[in-house]
């Protein structure tokens, strides 16, 4: 697989990305969005409360990715556009899933949301349920995909750390303050089918009915 490394491939990856998430873990329900690239102070990303874009005949919402963490792994980069999603299904559903100063807040329906579509939720005591991490099934459907991390990310300078640029408009960012990934994966030894866990576990291959080891 060649790699990520020109802005219109990453582009769309991400759109690639959207699509087969929306199909495994919506039933292809959500509609088409503007994927952008920009620095997101504070946040993994963002979702626009509006349609803000004007796409031919339509009006698209738009979810950001910051740019200047592009290169985390490809699992942590799926799981925030997964948060995201999780967004523009409470706007398409009108529920209310964030409150506060600039719908920050992370709310109860949010986290519930989330859990449903493949995340695992965490609370953050100013911005609420909004730590987020890759559930199980999202594990395994990104290595299934065979997804490799993005080679591309913007440099941060003195004034990202300090906070001078812009949080732009957002109805839940993936908060900076995230749990570290704690997954491990398995292997069958005959197989060579894999699975992912988030603890040590002790686990049969159901084909070849010996026990998984943990790779390296």
């Amino acid at each position: 697989m060649k790699q990520t490394v020109k802005t219109s491939r990453v582009a769309g990856q991400l759109e690639k990305m959207f699509r087969a998430l929306n199909a495994h873990f919506f039933g292809n329900e959500l509609p088409e969005v503007v994927i952008s690239l920009k620095k997101t102070v504070g946040a993994y990303g963002h979702f626009t409360c509006d349609k803000v874009w004007q796409a031919g005949d339509a009006r698209r919402y738009e979810i950001n990715l910051n740019s200047a963490t592009l290169n985390r792994p490809i699992e942590e980069t799926c799981a925030t556009l997964l948060h995201e999603m999780c967004h523009l299904y409470a706007a398409e559903h009108d529920i209310k899933d964030t409150s506060g100063s600039g719908n920050s807040y992370h709310n109860k329906r949010f986290k519930a949301i989330a859990e449903q579509h493949g995340l695992e939720i965490a609370h953050h005591k100013k911005y609420g349920w909004t730590i987020t991490s890759p559930g199980l099934d999202l594990l395994n459907f990104v290595e299934q995909q065979g997804w490799q991390d993005l080679m591309m990310v913007e440099g941060v300078s003195i004034w990202d750390i300090m906070g001078a640029l812009p949080k732009g408009t957002a109805s839940g960012g993936t908060g900076a303050a995230k749990k570290p990934s704690s997954t491990r994966k398995y292997i069958c030894p005959i197989c060579h089918q894999s699975v992912r866990a988030t603890k040590i576990v002790n686990i049969l291959c159901g084909d070849c009915m010996v026990k998984m080891e943990a790779a390296e």
